[in-house]
């Protein structure tokens, strides 16, 4: 078997241009190649930079379609997809030519303003793509969507409303003022909305973000979701545990000096769903004095 030509790996590719190339589907899944869409592919050695990413889009953007929700989220520093979704999200004002595998297309109306140009891609503009993903079905994820474009997307949380608020007839009007009301620009990331709106969902106290904690007058932590009142305090660890166990380790007994409640969790609490950090944080919360 050939192996995949270094020129091929250097840039954003197609399936197709790899099969041209003697390139065979297995490869494409091995450890060399690295998939940033459906269908396309780049080197695994390639950072993945927002100029590397117009290059991939490029290559399966639909004419006259405009990036748009998650995928447009992305060039503005808002990874908001889940793990599983690779698709490209694109805007258009007629979907009948735009039948292809990977590309996830919306027929909307684009006004003037909500079309910008980023690294030779259109897409739309960062309050359009915080309403556009303010109006998906799940609420959870609406969430997400917007926490992310008021922490990293350059879009404010007044901006936004009146955003809304100018639109009351557009489709998933009430979805979005539905999730503008959790909204929480100090949200750091995805995983630390889900966690604090699975608290709020599960009728514990609405979360604070960011909250610091001092000892001595020394700022020790900023928690991700807490109960300052109560003392209560939870952190989300997305970085591999192994990596930073002992720096978290140390950070924790500080905490739990200053006499506050405080976990750290990870993907691997939440391996058979929510129930159980949602059930540890309520039990800490009753023992603390909160009353439901």
């Amino acid at each position: 078997m050939r192996s995949i030509p270094d020129d091929l790996l250097a840039a954003p590719f197609t399936a197709a241009m790899a099969a041209a190339r003697g390139v065979t589907p297995q490869q494409l899944r091995g450890g060399r190649v690295r998939r940033l869409f459906h269908g396309v592919f780049v080197g695994a050695h390639v950072e993945v930079t927002p100029e590397v990413l117009a290059i991939g889009i490029a290559l399966v953007l639909p004419p006259g379609a405009v990036v748009s929700h998650s995928t447009a989220a992305l060039f503005e520093g808002a990874d908001v997809r889940t793990w599983r979704d690779n698709n490209v999200y694109v805007t258009t004002l007629r979907l009948s030519q735009l039948r292809r595998p990977g590309i996830v297309a919306t027929a909307a109306y684009l006004e003037e303003g909500d079309v910008c140009i980023k690294h030779g891609i259109p897409m739309t503009s960062p309050s359009r793509t915080a309403f556009d993903l303010a109006r998906q079905r799940d609420l959870i994820e609406r969430v997400v969507g917007i926490d992310a474009m008021l922490n990293r997307g350059g879009v404010k949380l007044p901006d936004l409303a009146a955003y809304v608020a100018d639109r009351p007839a557009w489709r998933g009007i009430r979805w979005a003022r539905e999730a503008l009301t959790y909204a929480e620009p100090k949200s750091q990331s995805p995983m630390e909305t889900r966690q604090r709106m699975q608290f709020i969902l599960a009728g514990l106290p609405r979360p604070v973000a960011q909250h610091p904690v001092y000892a001595g007058g020394v700022l020790i932590a900023e928690l991700d979701n807490s109960f300052p009142e109560f003392k209560v305090g939870t952190d989300w660890d997305g970085k591999p545990h192994a990596e930073t166990w002992l720096a978290d380790t140390e950070r924790q007994a500080k905490i739990h000096l200053e006499e506050w409640w405080h976990r750290r969790y990870t993907k691997l609490s939440i391996a058979s769903g929510w129930e159980s950090m949602i059930n540890e944080v309520r039990t800490a919360l009753l023992f603390r004095g909160w009353r439901p």
